[in-house]
């Protein structure tokens, strides 16, 4: 789990502070987690994947429906992004699928 959420947090470019800052938990919380190796509470994970924008299901779920790495990456970003941009990026997505 810890090495899950340390991947997601480097994907992102995000520093403990950062994440801590976007989870709302703690910094000192998610510094100790990583320094003694332990398992978040379900409570600190549901912060931490709502900050990743992702559903603790999508979190836990190996299956990747045989999306490459590349393809994972820009699902993260989409994201990330706010709704007036995802509406850009499927309008752009249209226009290049026709």
């Amino acid at each position: 789990i810890l090495d899950k959420i340390n991947s997601m947090r480097k994907e992102r470019d995000w520093s403990i502070y950062k994440l801590a800052e976007e989870s709302g938990v703690t910094q000192s919380t998610i510094s100790n987690m990583f320094a003694r190796r332990s398992t978040p509470s379900i409570t600190t994970l549901k912060q931490i994947c709502d900050a990743f924008k992702i559903s603790l299901s999508d979190f836990f779920n190996e299956n990747d429906n045989g999306f490459s790495d590349e393809e994972k990456s820009l699902v993260y970003r989409y994201r990330r992004l706010d709704d007036k941009n995802k509406k850009y990026v499927s309008e752009i997505v249209d226009i290049m699928a026709k």
